[in-house]
């Protein structure tokens, strides 16, 4: 870290720290009031460390910032400390850091001042832009380990009504992405604040309806089979630090749900009662999507049921806990014909309805794959009678050659099938290479049958 004021050097490809360094540099140092503005967004929010520098839009920031010029021309020098980024979404960052000023004074002397600073920047087109600045002093009466400093409010026998802590999260929740809801740190999380934005995402027209709605208790704006996952996460992020962020599906006034990126801070109120306040991005869109890339990569695009990697992840996690197992590897003879006489179409609509038959036939919780070409295969764990699931294939080996009759009947089509059964695990190629073994010896001594080999007797 440099100890010289001045610009911050910084390397060149990190642009989020550049476009907030030139701002300071623009600010500050040139005290240039044009070149400031174009870096901020029409509708930026800023709070500066004076009781009246607050500014909603860039024209009224422009406002403070001419004031502010015609008392201090400058120039002002200044360091960039402690600088950390994070993005939260997409082409959108928070950032945080220290920035230490002096100024020189006309007697000789000097001026020092020591902010912090939050930033929120965002990618605009081909350009970065700034759309939130915070500026703050550390409190000189605030004792060490205090979060706020009590005892100014306490004195004067002074406190804060439910308006006036309204009004202070709206103002907050306007420089924030997303809605502001807290909850207390006891069980359910009994409801401690909810800004206008929280409860638009939601559908909510008033606090008290949501109050209402959820029974007082946050945790049932939680889909049900997200809690345990949100409160161990929660319950482990706070083990570390006071902070955490995770994802989950909340739940809206109409019952339906929309994922939710919720990052949350411990806090206290002003009775010193544990509160937990979070911001919460809706991100269902960015889930569709990771959804869909997700599924994408391991599944067949024609038939929709497993490929091979899909398949091989699948087998592998289930073969840790199975007490028996048997894979079977399909190969459908002759498939080359039904390209030939019939077409690639008709070949990929055979391919299509066998998928279909093999998840008619097996259930939910076996592992159904295409491998690749014309060549498929099923894992069954736990198998319970091994003759049913024999029997199982053998009608599918005649449900098969029926369909192709039916038709495709110009094609010699029949279903061969190598299966092992075994209960010590084993790694997916061991099987897949015993399995094919018995293949082969099904395709070289009359096709259309079942070979099946038995492991670990």
């Amino acid at each position: 870290m440099s100890e010289t004021y001045g610009p911050y050097s910084m390397e060149q490809s990190d642009r989020v720290f550049g476009i907030l360094n030139e701002f300071f540099h623009r600010y500050l140092e040139q005290r240039d009031a044009k070149q400031c503005l174009s870096l901020l967004s029409e509708q930026v929010c800023s709070i500066g460390t004076g009781e009246e520098e607050i500014a909603i839009g860039r024209e009224a920031f422009e406002q403070i910032l001419l004031r502010e010029l015609e008392q201090l021309p400058g120039p002002i020098h200044y360091r960039i400390t402690d600088y950390v980024q994070h993005e939260k979404l997409p082409g959108c960052w928070d950032c945080f850091c220290r920035v230490e000023t002096r100024m020189d004074l006309p007697d000789g002397s000097m001026a020092f001042c020591n902010m912090r600073v939050t930033a929120g920047i965002h990618q605009q087109e081909n350009r970065l832009i700034i759309d939130m600045l915070h500026a703050s002093e550390p409190s000189d009466g605030q004792r060490l380990g205090e979060f706020f400093p009590l005892r100014s409010i306490s004195q004067g026998n002074q406190s804060i009504s439910r308006e006036t802590q309204h009004e202070l999260m709206e103002l907050i929740g306007q420089m924030m992405p997303g809605g502001i809801v807290g909850g207390y740190m006891e069980k359910g999380y009994p409801l401690y604040v909810a800004n206008d934005r929280f409860l638009s995402m939601g559908g909510y027209g008033s606090y008290e309806e949501f109050e209402q709605d959820i029974k007082g208790m946050v945790i049932n704006t939680i889909h049900p089979e997200d809690w345990e996952y949100v409160e161990n996460e929660i319950d482990r992020s706070f083990r570390q630090a006071d902070q955490y962020e995770i994802e989950y599906r909340m739940r809206r006034r109409d019952g339906s749900y929309i994922w939710v990126h919720d990052a949350g801070r411990l806090t206290r109120d002003f009775n010193g009662r544990k509160a937990i306040v979070s911001v919460l991005t809706d991100i269902s869109k960015q889930v569709c999507i990771r959804q869909s890339l997700e599924y994408a990569a391991v599944r067949d695009p024609l038939t929709g049921i497993y490929n091979r990697k899909g398949g091989q992840t699948h087998i592998a996690e289930k073969m840790r806990t199975a007490s028996d197992y048997l894979f079977f590897m399909m190969d459908l003879d002759n498939f080359k014909q039904v390209n030939d006489f019939y077409g690639h179409d008709q070949g990929d609509q055979v391919l299509k309805m066998f998928g279909e038959q093999l998840m008619s036939a097996f259930r939910k919780t076996d592992t159904v794959c295409r491998l690749g070409g014309d060549e498929f295969a099923v894992f069954v764990t736990d198998c319970g009678d091994i003759q049913v699931l024999l029997g199982k294939v053998q009608k599918l080996i005649e449900s098969y050659r029926t369909m192709m009759q039916a038709h495709w009947p110009a094609v010699q089509a029949t279903l061969s099938v190598g299966a092992v059964y075994g209960r010590k695990y084993r790694s997916f190629e061991q099987i897949y290479q015993l399995a094919d073994a018995a293949l082969y010896e099904v395709k070289n001594t009359g096709k259309g049958r079942l070979k099946l080999r038995t492991m670990d007797h």
